[in-house]
């Protein structure tokens, strides 16, 4: 399943990239759990706030030139976990995962810390618990 939608588009200047949204396709969770490459390159140190400022909280430059984010967005008025592919010059939005709890992805979207900016919501501790859980990460 593949849909359109249209996304605010974010330009840094001082680190010569962007990122856009087109075209986003439906993910299961079994689908993800198969792709042992994406589970090995899941950045989980990346915010959308650390993405967009490429900097860590202690002001550390980190680079997001490589990798996948997860976030969680709204799609058509309803939360979702999306996933962005990071790439040097252009990365762009290339998923977003069905079969996530509505709960877990509403409490992101409380972010009461500054992680989260643009409409961009970071992942919060609940719901990384539960998709490393999900995803079976622990053996990579």
């Amino acid at each position: 399943m593949s849909s359109i939608f249209l996304f605010q588009a974010y330009f840094k200047q001082n680190k010569n990239f962007f990122y856009i949204i087109g075209s986003m396709v439906l993910v299961s969770m079994d689908k993800l759990k198969n792709s042992r490459q994406f589970l090995k390159d899941i950045r989980w140190d990346v915010t959308p706030k650390i993405f967009l400022e490429t900097k860590s909280p202690s002001g550390e430059a980190v680079d997001t030139t490589y990798g996948y984010m997860l976030y969680v967005d709204l799609v058509n008025d309803k939360p979702v976990l999306v996933i962005m592919q990071m790439r040097s010059i252009m990365s762009k939005t290339v998923g977003y995962v069905s079969d996530v709890p509505e709960d877990l992805l509403k409490e992101a979207m409380q972010c009461t810390t500054n992680e989260c900016v643009s409409g961009m919501y970071a992942l919060g501790e609940k719901l990384e618990n539960w998709l490393k859980k999900e995803l079976d990460i622990s053996g990579l």
